[in-house]
């Protein structure tokens, strides 16, 4: 008799994909390898969504662009599936002046590569899981716990080189490197690294560096004011993520470790 196959992974995003959300769509292409995508502009096109997600990435691109009860009807139409709402420079202030999307699921559009890897680790049941009615102290705990990284097969610890014109800065991101675990590769072996975290401030003065470099490491940038254009420029030069210096430790942690992740992914031919 015949049994029915593994069920088809799927990731449902809803919203407009504008060059600010550019970030979230092509970090499900790269994360959710293999799965089923579904993509609607609006909450008007959830009838035609017929199977279960098990993520929903909400794009929000400006204030009260989705109903105040959007999540209610999601959470009954999905209840088993997880949900992140990314939203735009717009609605920065969204947290103080209304709360259509709880705390624990709202992550800035910059940020979401990591969260998306986070939650996928969730579904793929190897992560802690964060609530949905989880606070600010509750998410600052989940960001927080277990902020190393993971040896490779052959038990060798991550290769980080940093470069950066701010010796303190510089310093201080190859102590917190140590802290996790990682190896600190110096500047003139960047070949040898495995991940490169470049400090892209001043921009205008570090552009130069980017348009020149041959190194086949991959390259996390830091940025202070992480607008969306500048980092659409560093990735043209090959930057693959930007993560923001005020962002929490456990971003760069996390971006990181999703850089690793992706080459292990491409070595497998995912």
């Amino acid at each position: 008799m015949p049994t029915d196959g593994p069920r088809q992974m799927s990731v449902l995003l809803i919203g407009h994909q504008s060059p600010e959300m550019e970030p979230v769509f092509s970090s499900v292409q790269e994360i959710c390898c293999g799965v089923q995508t579904i993509e609607i502009s609006g909450i008007d096109e959830i009838s035609t969504v017929t199977t279960s997600p098990d993520l929903i990435i909400v794009c929000q691109n400006w204030p009260d662009e989705f109903a105040p009860d959007v999540l209610d009807d999601l959470v009954y139409r999905f209840p088993l599936s997880r949900f992140i709402c990314c939203f735009g420079a717009w609605c920065e202030s969204d947290g103080r002046t209304r709360m259509i999307w709880p705390f624990s699921i709202r992550v800035p559009a910059r940020r979401a590569t990591s969260r998306i890897q986070q939650e996928w680790e969730i579904i793929q049941s190897s992560s802690e899981i964060l609530p949905l009615t989880a606070g600010r102290d509750e998410v600052f705990l989940w960001e927080s716990t277990d902020l190393s990284f993971r040896l490779d097969d052959q038990g060798i610890a991550l290769r980080v080189s940093v470069v950066s014109g701010d010796r303190q800065y510089c310093r201080m991101l190859e102590d917190q490197i140590r802290v996790w675990g990682g190896k600190v590769v110096p500047p003139s072996h960047q070949p040898k690294a495995d991940v490169v975290v470049y400090d892209l401030d001043p921009w205008e003065s570090v552009l130069g560096e980017l348009m020149i470099r041959t190194d086949p490491a991959p390259v996390i940038g830091m940025m202070g004011l992480a607008h969306p254009e500048l980092i659409a420029a560093a990735k043209r030069w090959g930057v693959r993520q930007v993560v923001t210096k005020l962002a929490p430790e456990a971003e760069l942690l996390h971006a990181i470790r999703y850089i690793r992740k992706f080459k292990e992914n491409l070595t497998a031919d995912c």
